[in-house]
């Protein structure tokens, strides 16, 4: 695989998973002995526990968008970071009750590794989680 191969596959999740909701896209473009690193929790989480994420972030986060600021990759590793931007107009969540109107604006580095079927095997997330929790009122 390419690597704008490999950007194009991270766009799509950043696109078509986060922004449009696509659960579809999951089966397609991440391997299903998938692994997500949770840096901020120092946890990991597989497939089904990523599909409920977003469902669960886009029902709270309506009007959520990831935009892609930059990507590099480097044999079968990609790295990118994202700002993450939404109004908390939806259901609960993280605490919160629903629709509380805050505003969402966090920076997010992801590192992806592909596997040789060409889809997404891990993922190492690392994200602003003081600034998240600043802007939702859940910390002071």
């Amino acid at each position: 695989m390419t690597p704008d191969e490999i950007r194009a596959r991270a766009r799509r999740i950043t696109e078509e998973l986060f922004n449009q909701g696509d659960l579809a896209v999951i089966d397609e473009l991440v391997d299903p002995a998938y692994v997500q690193y949770l840096a901020v929790e120092d946890r990991t989480t597989g497939v089904t526990e990523l599909a409920e994420f977003v469902a669960e972030i886009r029902r709270a986060f309506p009007d959520l968008r990831a935009h892609t600021e930059q990507q590099v990759v480097d044999g079968d590793t990609l790295a990118q970071r994202l700002t993450v931007t939404g109004t908390h107009s939806g259901a609960a969540f993280a605490g919160l009750p629903p629709a509380t109107g805050a505003r969402l604006r966090v920076n997010v580095v992801d590192i992806y590794r592909v596997g040789p079927a060409g889809r997404f095997t891990q993922r190492w997330t690392l994200w602003d989680e003081h600034t998240f929790r600043l802007q939702l009122g859940l910390a002071s």
